[in-house]
């Protein structure tokens, strides 16, 4: 389906070039219907604008699960990318925070968590018709480069998304599964606590997320440590970590209190 009932909500009978894009709430719980329709579930959310939130968030507050954007971000970047499908996007990596149980710890921080519901997205995209560049749109025009203290670098998210609508693309071409990648370039396991996420170190020094279903995706560096004691440093964004001599991973606080938040551990080759 080219363009689906479900775009065309979004933005009835405004072209894109509208200067004034508005996102109702019923088209934009539409859309979430739409979405979680796709992964054969029963959407149960509560879905609605609020101008405070700077761009869209997943949260649990008593017992429902929300989704709340500000309206003037979502009618930006559909402007901006020049297509529906973006907004699409933003919705879908929303509920993927709601559907992999991200919500239920809302002061972690987790790299991994990110680029699951970028995948999430990009798979979603595919099911409903969208090509991998209209996929792509939102992340192309809204994504840091740089990344920011709770996402990825723009690229790595774009990967993410490619990978997720690559996925489904090949189960709706019924091609081969792709084999598990065995990579022999991974040199460290890194774990950290409260987060069920896995990261590697490879033999470039990129720390990278995997989830044994996709190819590594970077997003940080490990480096040799200049600071007494340690041994390296992983860094992501403005967030670093230390390494000391028995491979556990500390951070420091505001106040320069360390605390141990990790390990890293040689990777066992299979």
């Amino acid at each position: 389906m080219r363009l689906s009932v479900l775009l065309l909500a979004l933005l009835p009978g405004l072209p894109l070039a509208a200067q004034e894009v508005r996102v109702s709430e019923r088209a934009a719980k539409e859309a979430v219907h739409r979405i979680v329709e796709r992964s054969g579930l029963l959407p149960d959310f509560v879905v609605r604008a609020n101008p405070e939130v700077r761009t869209a968030v997943a949260f649990i507050k008593g017992r429902e699960r929300v989704i709340e954007y500000n309206p003037a971000f979502i009618a930006t970047i559909v402007d901006s990318s020049r297509t529906n499908w973006s907004a699409v996007s933003i919705l879908a990596h929303e509920i993927a925070h709601h559907l992999l149980g991200h919500t239920l710890d809302p002061a972690a921080v987790h790299p991994g968590d990110e680029l699951a519901c970028d995948r999430y997205s990009g798979f979603i995209l595919h099911e409903l018709g969208a090509t991998l560049a209209e996929s792509l749109a939102a992340m192309d025009v809204a994504g840091d480069p740089h990344g920011t203290w709770r996402h990825p670098p723009k690229h790595a998210r774009c990967i993410a998304i490619q990978q997720g609508w690559e996925d489904a693309r090949r189960l709706r071409d019924r091609s081969a599964p792709e084999p598990p990648a065995l990579n022999d370039t991974f040199q460290f396991v890194v774990r950290f606590a409260g987060d069920r996420n896995t990261y590697y170190v490879d033999a470039d020094g990129r720390l990278v997320w995997f989830d044994e279903h996709a190819e590594p995706i970077g997003f940080g560096a490990c480096t040799p440590s200049i600071a007494a004691g340690f041994a390296y440093e992983l860094t992501w964004e403005d967030q670093t970590f230390y390494v000391d001599r028995h491979n556990t991973i500390w951070s420091r606080t505001a106040h320069g209190m360390q605390m141990n938040v990790g390990r890293l551990e040689a990777y066992a080759r299979p």
